[in-house]
């Protein structure tokens, strides 16, 4: 009689009548409590409805009547791929794999789910054995192309996606995966024509237009890629990446001002605000130590790293305890460090926004720092959460984040002055004195060389900023700078370098100002076995970009024994340079206009002993200034921890 009724049950849902079909399930189970068939059904109905959690109870429950059934695990791994639980619909469909080993949707979408988990290997492994089953899978081949990527098999992930291709050139994913691996290896021509071929295909595959802006960014064509990400979120406003790669570059463009900058973060809060207010923080009890989260993707080799190094070296753990929350998904030699330095270490590449929070509540955070802000692999949806009394935006973002939820953000009076710049904040600005940085260099780091221009009978002006940072005015002025001093040269290093696209645009920029290419050496990305740092020992004079200045670069600069000439600008990210050279007491170096920027720079390789004189004393004296007490620096930043909490908690 059950099968009779289940079969009419389901010839009603297949009618799409769910109503009178879920009526037979329930009456099949009335009979038959553990009938697995209609447990599963039921559940069927519940994922049409949008009911997941329903659809999920009782999928499970067939389950637990029947667990050898592999259709009720890949419709349980359906359920929990809808519900956004990845991790949980990759156990179901491997399950459904292993009762079935011939079912290829199964391997297919457990393949596709681990490579969205970023488990590339694991993705591989499924997605051949997919391949196995049916070799023109186009879908396994282009879960694998992302797959072999995902793992730097940038080669063989070309050659897998062309034969994705192949069968199916109206796949904009193909197009996409394919585009990827060219452009891992720097084809970057190639790689654009695959992308722009994706979104021919189907113009609402934003996924396409987001990868088309970063490969145009890779050529050093700003503003093409920042109307790329534009065109993504105008056709869908909640691509997350594409915001924030837009409003990264953002920051290198001349055009922008610190009130249109405020404008475009203003507007990601509020496309990303949470429709339910967040769960408020408990305040901790006075009678312990503060508990300090710091949040980043950076506790490794990175230039976030030579300015959290003092901080962590230095902090009081008599009255701070310290707690990191780390988004690294590969350590290097340097994360051990910052893992002895913390009292406590939690990993959370794999845990979501929501849980996380929820572990920082409960581990009574009292102030949760946050050092990416809009970078790579930022978290600001913890923050969004609120899971702290007090939060706080320092080091990783040259900019405000735009969100509310994140209370204060520290910096100094040169590079946000009082006034204009708090009107440009969502945080509340706390300026420290004596500067908002605090520098360590690595371990191991070249000797200072004598002046190069001493043995080369011309001064070499240096830049190893990030390429985006060299707008057409930075090379307009650097021209006028290298016509002022007719026997100059100029070096500039940087990983966009590498690009020979890149080359010849800033060859011909330079070109176009009357400077040979004959005076020009670039240089692409120098690997850390490589000594990177002894690229300064080609360099007499390093000159700071604009608008958007260095950082790192500048430290490195001044550590090698080089000065740097900043031009200060209209917003935080064109002041870190004067931020910088003020309080290592060399305001000397700071131009007020371009004029006055080629006048300095000039001034300064006019006289050659000074300049030797200059670069002998120039990492000592950058040593003792506050920008390299860790002590002080320590002293300070606890300080102001300490007096939020008085008067927060």
């Amino acid at each position: 009689m059950s099968r009779q009724q289940l079969e009419k049950g389901l010839a009603l849902h297949q009618e799409g009548k769910l109503d009178e079909a879920a009526e037979i399930y329930q009456e099949v189970l009335a009979v038959d409590p553990g009938n697995a068939d209609a447990l599963h059904f039921l559940g069927l109905i519940a994922q049409q409805r949008g009911d997941l959690s329903a659809a999920i109870e009782h999928i499970e429950a067939a389950i637990s009547a029947e667990p050898e059934r592999p259709t009720f695990h890949f419709n349980l791994g359906v359920t929990f791929t809808a519900l956004g639980n990845l991790a949980a619909a990759a156990a179901a469909y491997e399950k459904a794999g292993k009762l079935k080993p011939d079912w290829l949707d199964a391997w297919v979408n457990l393949g596709s789910t681990l490579g969205q988990l970023k488990k590339y290997a694991a993705a591989e492994t499924a997605l051949r054995q997919a391949l196995e089953i049916d070799p023109k899978n186009v879908s396994a081949l282009i879960g694998l192309t992302a797959a072999m990527e995902g793992q730097g098999q940038s080669v063989e992930a070309e050659e897998i996606g062309r034969a994705a291709i192949a069968l199916d050139a109206s796949s904009p994913e193909a197009w996409t995966n394919f585009g990827n691996a060219l452009s891992s290896q720097g084809k970057l021509s190639e790689a654009e024509d695959a992308f722009r071929q994706a979104v021919s295909v189907d113009p609402s595959y934003s996924t396409a237009g987001y990868n088309l802006g970063n490969v145009l960014d890779k050529q050093w064509r700003l503003s093409e890629a920042l109307a790329s990400y534009r065109q993504v979120i105008e056709a869908d406003p909640n691509y997350l990446s594409a915001w924030q790669n837009m409003l990264l570059n953002l920051l290198y463009e001349t055009a922008e001002t610190e009130a249109s900058i405020f404008a475009a973060h203003q507007a990601w809060s509020k496309q990303f605000a949470l429709d339910d207010a967040a769960v408020p923080a408990a305040k901790g009890p006075q009678d312990r130590r503060l508990k300090i989260g710091y949040v980043s993707p950076d506790f490794r080799t990175h230039s976030c790293a030579y300015f959290l190094k003092p901080l962590f070296a230095a902090h009081d753990r008599e009255a701070f305890e310290i707690y990191v929350y780390s988004n690294l998904r590969r350590e290097d030699e340097t994360t051990p460090w910052f893992k002895d330095h913390a009292d406590h270490w939690c990993d959370i590449v794999d845990m979501s926004d929501s849980d996380t929070a929820e572990r920082i509540r409960e581990d009574k955070i009292d102030i949760l720092v946050d050092l990416a802000g809009h970078s790579a692999n930022n978290r600001l949806g913890i923050f969004a959460l609120k899971p702290a009394a007090v939060q706080i935006s320092w080091l990783g973002y040259p900019a405000t984040t735009g969100l509310p939820e994140i209370d204060y953000r520290l910096t100094d009076e040169v590079a946000d002055p009082t006034g204009e710049a708090d009107n440009y904040h969502s945080e509340q600005l706390i300026r420290l004195e004596d500067g908002f940085h605090c520098y360590q260099p690595a371990e191991t780091i070249p000797d200072v060389n004598p002046l190069p221009a001493l043995e080369n009978g011309y001064v070499t002006f240096g830049s190893f900023n990030h390429t985006s940072k060299i707008t057409s005015e930075v090379v307009e002025i650097w021209s006028q700078l290298l016509t002022r001093v007719p026997t100059s040269k100029i070096l500039l290093k940087g990983r966009q370098l590498d690009s020979e696209i890149v080359q010849q645009k800033i060859y011909s920029l330079f070109e176009n100002q009357g400077i040979s290419a004959e005076r020009i050496t670039l240089s692409g990305w120098i690997p850390r076995d490589q000594n990177p740092l002894a690229l300064y020992h080609q360099v007499d004079i390093c000159l700071d970009t604009f608008p958007y200045n260095g950082t790192t670069t500048s430290f490195e600069a001044l550590t090698m024994g080089a000065p740097v000439i900043t031009l200060r600008g209209a917003r935080h990210a064109g002041r870190v340079g004067a931020s910088i050279l003020t309080h290592l007491g060399r305001s000397e170096w700071i131009a007020g206009t371009p004029a006055d920027y080629v006048e300095k720079a000039n001034e300064i390789a006019s006289d050659l002993p000074v300049l030797q004189e200059i670069r002998a004393g120039l990492r000592a004296e950058l040593q003792q200034s506050s920008l390299a007490n860790a002590t002080d620096f320590a002293a300070k930043i606890e300080a102001v921890y300490q007096e939020i909490c008085q008067q927060k908690l």
